[in-house]
């Protein structure tokens, strides 16, 4: 399995130039994450990547998630 080219490109514009420690440790939870959280999620919908950020950040901030 490798990360897909939509994956790669929603992580580098959400997040530009930041790799992930885990990407060393365990290859294999990156791919399944990134195909998951910046393919598949990404693509499921019809909000703007605006938006669906803010959703993402209430919801967040409503279950008292921590931040790295």
């Amino acid at each position: 399995m490798r990360i897909s080219e939509t994956a790669h490109k929603n992580h580098e514009e959400l997040f530009p130039n930041r790799k992930s420690t885990l990407a060393v440790t365990d290859p294999e939870l990156i791919e399944v994450f990134d195909n998951f959280a910046f393919d598949e999620v990404l693509s499921y919908g019809n909000l703007d990547i605006r938006t669906r950020l803010m959703v993402i950040l209430a919801s967040m901030i409503a279950c008292q998630a921590l931040g790295i």
